[in-house]
């Protein structure tokens, strides 16, 4: 697929670095010459230096081309109005603009994910929002990536030193019996798809699916976990994505606070939230914040600083918080959070990335999605009747070590497969595989 990315900050530069890796022909649309050079030293892709309203830049990168268009600049405006000239000169193209101005993201068309004149619009801001949501309907995860309206969903988990799995395979451990798969484990930073030889070990992360409708807290013990009391939970920062996290909380009757150093905001605050404590301090004054910790069960760090966020979550944790949850996008930091025993990160970056998978699904594929930072993918797809899988058991596809089928929707009924499962036309599956290996999907799902 030819791709045209128009902006490479963060979010232009990691959806490039994507699309790159999975095979599709890149050219990125950048004005700074010091960006120019290091997208060309870092990633194989073609790169412009040059405004991206200029309509001659646009066709010079293949304009008439491409079948995808992401306008991702810092501008809201220079990406509604890029999109529209690429309208005008290739109107069978797949058109994505980011937006992140509030009047955009409380727009509840776009909110929705539905199209301006076309063109998809989409905000990491909105995605970092859905994500933070997703990671407190499920105790201890660091990664939740939904499926199906949350009927299938993927949670990675760090393994508790009490954990029954530890020094065993995935064999032994007998997860099967009570609905449960783990589909990829994080060893020191290498991501691999398991078998039923694979041990885990103290210091594995693991992603799980699970087909139990109370979601994974049946299984909670088996990872040395015991489910998490929400006493209150605590927002560090009330800014837009504060106030939105606040108002599905109040939702779920769970009591919720917000810290915030704006007196205004304060007040702004307060009166639209109606169950929301909020509270005028300097969250990163340590008494403040560990005074708040010994008062809640999670804790999460969404300031517009990243390094701010970090260490609240550290001083969170210090104080006695049960959970924390830090909003960042710094690849170190994305490294370092879980060894300083922060519980989870989320990166609007990534969350992005995850966005633009689901937005490109097509065809077969219903859903797509990135996990373990991107180091994996996600792809929820329907059987279609002719496809050489149906009709043959699990066991005999000879399916490829990247890949492996989390979990079947059949008949609105998720299905952990086991060797015997033999699929039917309809069928809808998740499968798991090593990031680069989407082409072996389109394999697996080939014509008999």
């Amino acid at each position: 697929m030819k791709v045209i990315i128009i902006g490479a900050g963060v979010v232009g530069t990691s959806l490039a670095k994507k699309l790159s890796a999975d095979g599709h022909q890149v050219v990125v649309i950048a004005q700074e010459a010091s960006v120019v050079k290091h997208v060309q030293e870092s990633m194989d892709v073609q790169v412009l230096q040059g405004d991206p309203a200029d309509g001659s830049l646009l066709q010079s990168a293949g304009l008439l081309e491409a079948e995808l268009i992401l306008a991702v600049t810092d501008s809201d405006e220079n990406n509604i109005i890029t999109t529209l000239m690429a309208q005008a000169y290739n109107p069978q193209a797949k058109i994505i603009a980011r937006v992140h101005k509030k009047q955009f993201m409380e727009n509840p068309i776009i909110a929705k994910g539905m199209t301006l004149g076309g063109t998809m619009v989409f905000s990491p801001e909105h995605a970092a929002v859905e994500m933070v949501l997703d990671l407190l309907q499920v105790d201890h995860a660091f990664e939740v990536v939904p499926f199906k309206h949350g009927m299938v969903r993927i949670a990675g988990f760090h393994l508790g030193p009490e954990s029954a799995l530890l020094g065993r395979t995935l064999q032994e451990c007998g997860l099967a019996k009570h609905g449960a798969l783990v589909v990829a484990v994080d060893k020191g930073g290498e991501v691999v798809i398991p078998t039923g030889r694979t041990i885990l070990q103290a210091t594995d992360r693991v992603l799980l699916t699970s087909e139990a409708q109370c979601g994974f807290v049946q299984i909670l013990p088996l990872l040395g976990r015991t489910p998490v009391q929400h006493r209150k939970i605590v927002i560090a920062g009330g800014g837009w994505k504060g106030e939105q996290v606040a108002r599905e909380i109040e939702k779920r009757g769970i009591p919720v606070v917000i810290l915030e150093k704006s007196l205004s905001r304060c007040q702004e605050l307060a009166e639209m939230l109606d169950n929301t404590d909020v509270i005028h301090c300097d969250a990163t004054d340590p008494a403040t914040i560990r005074h708040m910790a010994k008062r809640a069960s999670t804790l999460i760090g969404m300031t517009g600083q990243q390094e701010v966020n970090l260490v609240l979550c550290l001083l969170a944790r210090q104080g006695g918080a049960s959970r924390t949850i830090a909003l960042m996008d710094n690849e170190a930091y994305l490294t370092l959070a879980p060894s300083l025993g922060i519980d989870a990160v989320v990166s609007p970056k990534l969350a992005a990335v995850g966005k633009i998978m689901r937005f490109l699904s097509r065809g077969k594929v219903i859903d797509a999605a990135t996990a373990f930072n991107g180091q994996l993918d996600a792809v929820f797809v329907e059987v279609e009747a002719h496809c050489r899988i149906v009709g043959l058991p699990l066991k005999d596809l000879g399916l490829p070590k990247a890949l492996l089928v989390a979990a079947v929707v059949r008949n609105g009924k998720m299905h952990i497969p086991k060797g015997d499962f033999v699929f039917s036309a309809g069928d809808q599956a998740l499968i798991i595989t090593s990031a680069g290996h989407l082409q072996q999907i389109d394999d697996f799902l080939r014509a008999a």
